[in-house]
């Protein structure tokens, strides 16, 4: 399929009917890793989840940040650019900031706060009512129980009737059965001991199986990847972590460099030939996240979408975008 036939401002709008039937968890989504980190500079504040040793070497201010930026950094696009470009799974991670009321996205350092993405979010599936998005929070840092009330009602009261109800059987989860009976478009994972708590519209981590692969050998990432899909439970969702992760040393012997350049860039040729080899279906991928998605005119959200009409047959006509 050309690349010229995909629109990825609306791909789930615009795929065929029988894929709009076909379980959430069988379609290939593209993700963004660590979604919210366009906002960090060198100005940005150290956050609670840097790690220990980090928080140790605050001393060194400015400097530090500075190489914190480069490394923390997985995301040149805000949330708007990332939706247009077709990313439907979010990877969030948030913590609270003294004074403010509501939690701001971390890794490492404080990027922006939760409201406006949310806002962003919420205008964009307004205007695309055949698009679904999943926001998964997978961190939590400096959080009490009020924190998480907090976020839970800010969730509820920015998506109302959009959210998806929690359901144990996630094989009737399908784009036509969110999007044209019930207007549901977006589904929150939530990774916490609150979405236990009475919160029907939370759904928990067991859904969606996310092992991090935790390597800087391409050899390996690629392994793993295999191993998990190839292993994953098909009654559940399952995400891809497309992505090298640098150790202290790594960092070190490239400090003057960039998580983009050193890992993102140097991984991305092997991160396309790897998805183009994937299939869907049973025993296929489901959501495959990557940092930098914009690489190389956003080729890996067009690659993954693309998987979606390998199983389809030759017919131009199934294929061809709608006029939005």
């Amino acid at each position: 399929m050309d690349n010229s036939q995909i629109n990825l401002e609306y791909w789930m709008t615009n795929l065929p009917p029988q894929l709009k039937t076909w379980p959430l968890i069988r379609l290939a989504i593209p993700g963004s890793h660590d979604s919210m980190t366009a906002a960090i500079t060198k100005s940005s504040k150290l956050a609670p989840d840097a790690e220990c040793l980090l928080q140790k070497l605050r001393f060194l201010g400015p400097v530090l940040r500075l190489i914190m930026s480069r490394w923390s950094k997985t995301q040149n696009l805000d949330i708007n650019a990332q939706l247009l470009c077709g990313i439907r799974y979010y990877d969030l991670r948030v913590a609270t900031k003294k004074s403010k009321t509501y939690p701001y996205f971390v890794h490492g350092l404080y990027a922006d706060e939760v409201v406006s993405m949310l806002g962003n979010v919420r205008e964009f599936i307004d205007s695309h009512p055949q698009e679904v998005i999943i926001l998964d929070f997978q961190h939590f840092y400096a959080f009490t129980d009020d924190d998480h009330q907090t976020l839970t009602e800010l969730l509820n009261t920015v998506f109302k009737y959009k959210l998806l109800p929690y359901t144990h059987d996630m094989n009737h989860v399908t784009l036509d059965s969110m999007t044209q009976s019930n207007k549901y478009q977006v589904i929150v994972v939530y990774r916490s001991h609150y979405s236990r708590y009475d919160q029907p519209y939370l759904w928990p981590s067991l859904c969606f199986p996310t092992p991090w692969p935790q390597t800087i050998s391409q050899t390996d990432l690629f392994d793993k990847l295999n191993k998990g899909i190839s292993t994953r439970v098909m009654s559940f969702a399952y995400v891809s972590q497309c992505v090298l992760t640098p150790t202290n040393g790594f960092v070190l012997k490239h400090l003057f460099s960039t998580l983009e350049k050193k890992c993102a860039l140097a991984i991305h040729n092997a991160r396309i030939k790897w998805v183009q080899e994937q299939t869907i279906g049973i025993g296929g991928v489901n959501i495959i996240i990557g940092d930098f998605i914009n690489l190389q005119d956003f080729q890996f959200p067009l690659e993954i979408v693309k998987l979606n009409m390998k199983i389809l047959p030759k017919d131009t006509s199934i294929l061809t975008p709608v006029d939005n």
